[in-house]
């Protein structure tokens, strides 16, 4: 009789070896063993308690990690999980070893005080753990390396170390136009430049000067005549024609007759492209999972209170039950503050939260609009549509890699 699947962390350089050893026999010709191997390296916040395994016997037959970030949300900073390189060996798929992983990820995240589990993962699996779509992912625009402008009076050079403080600069200014965006910190740009990986990507990066400043920073990967930019920031929209030309030079050099990037539909640049006649494609979504709704919702609650306050429902004293279905939970405001947040054993069927659906609604993803249409048990009644609309309205989100 086989020997039982059990959970464990690695603790020695053999474990170490045999989880890069599910990910090249879980993810064939994928590198997700380099990607997993440069985390361990390179990474300054992951811990041995960030790598998740399963073994029958002395053998590890399935793994993942925990990448710890943080998202902000209308400026409120929360703590999330992402959940990354999840693989099973093929001879041990279908017999619940996954089942195992994420129960003990999901307890680790709980204890550690994280907000949100994510993860970037494949369609559909993963709802049978209770994750969600509830932000963007994986933009596409594509466009004919000619329509591009060939004028520019820029400067394009290698990006260095020493640009890094006005280039975060420039990353948050653009961030600011999303209600989710993620939060780099100076030591994650770091490892993405000594690594010279993004995400699990690997770029090169160039700087744009006006006048010997930066004005502009874009990370690309030339491949198969196509230039890739993976992530762009301008310090204004003015530059965007000249920013495109050097681009175009740049792309020329490395024998591009096309450029493909993945920044926001919502990104100025895109805007710019789609103009002059770029392709767009759907963009995918990250997968998200709360893991304290009632805590996530009273964390929220300077940003409900500054929605508030800029609304015709400024000052608001009202009590709002909302059924979540599972559970119950009730917020409590007095003078436009956001005084409590409890569960509750009653709660009509008022405010009906389909709890899957509603993380759409918290994160901008969808507009309670949307979900009202696309499930029947989400509705909101008794007059309060307006006030769910100002307190989650809807707005897109993007998440710059931070590792």
């Amino acid at each position: 009789m086989a020997e039982e699947y059990r959970f464990h962390r690695p603790e020695t350089e053999e474990d170490y070896e045999q989880l890069y050893d599910v990910m090249r026999r879980s993810f064939t010709n994928e590198d997700v063993d380099v990607i997993v191997r440069r985390l361990v390296e390179h990474h300054p916040e992951m811990t041995e308690t960030d790598y998740f395994m399963v073994k029958q016997g002395d053998e590890a037959v399935a793994g993942l990690i925990l990448i710890p970030q943080k998202w902000n949300i209308d400026d409120v900073e929360m703590k999330v999980a992402e959940m990354g390189c999840v693989g099973t060996v093929p001879e041990h798929r279908r017999h619940g070893v996954q089942w195992i992983l994420n129960n003990h990820f999901d307890e680790y995240a709980k204890s550690r005080d994280y907000d949100m589990c994510v993860l970037a993962g494949i369609p559909y699996f993963y709802r049978q753990f209770g994750y969600q779509y509830a932000v963007e992912l994986d933009y596409e625009t594509k466009i004919d390396l000619n329509k591009l402008p060939t004028e520019t009076s820029l400067v394009s050079r290698e990006f260095k170390d020493s640009d890094i403080p006005e280039a975060q600069r420039l990353l948050e200014h653009i961030q600011s136009n999303y209600l989710v965006h993620s939060i780099r910190t100076p030591e994650m740009w770091k490892m993405q430049q000594e690594t010279g990986t993004y995400g699990a990507e690997p770029f090169k990066g160039t700087a744009i000067l006006d006048n010997e400043k930066l004005v502009a920073y874009y990370r690309w990967w030339a491949e198969e005549e196509v230039f890739n930019i993976k992530e762009l920031a301008l310090k204004s929209d003015a530059y965007i024609e000249e920013v495109a030309a050097c681009i175009r030079r740049e792309a020329e050099e490395k024998g591009a007759k096309r450029i493909k990037t993945k920044l926001s539909d919502e990104d100025a640049f895109s805007k710019y492209l789609i103009g002059l006649g770029a392709e767009t494609i759907k963009p995918y979504g990250w997968q998200i999972k709360l893991l304290d709704p009632r805590s996530f919702i009273e964390k929220l609650g300077p940003v409900l209170e500054k929605r508030l306050a800029e609304s015709e429902f400024k000052g608001l004293t009202k009590e709002l039950r909302m059924n979540f279905w599972k559970y119950k939970i009730k917020l409590d405001f007095k003078d436009g503050k956001l005084v409590s947040v409890e569960h509750v054993s009653e709660a009509k069927r008022v405010l009906g939260m389909n709890p899957y659906a509603s993380i759409q609604l918290f994160l901008g993803f969808r507009s309670r609009e949307d979900l009202d249409y696309a499930y029947p048990d989400f509705y909101i009644r008794g007059g309060n549509e307006g006030l769910i609309d100002v307190l989650f309205p809807r707005k897109p989100g993007y998440i710059h890699y931070c590792y």
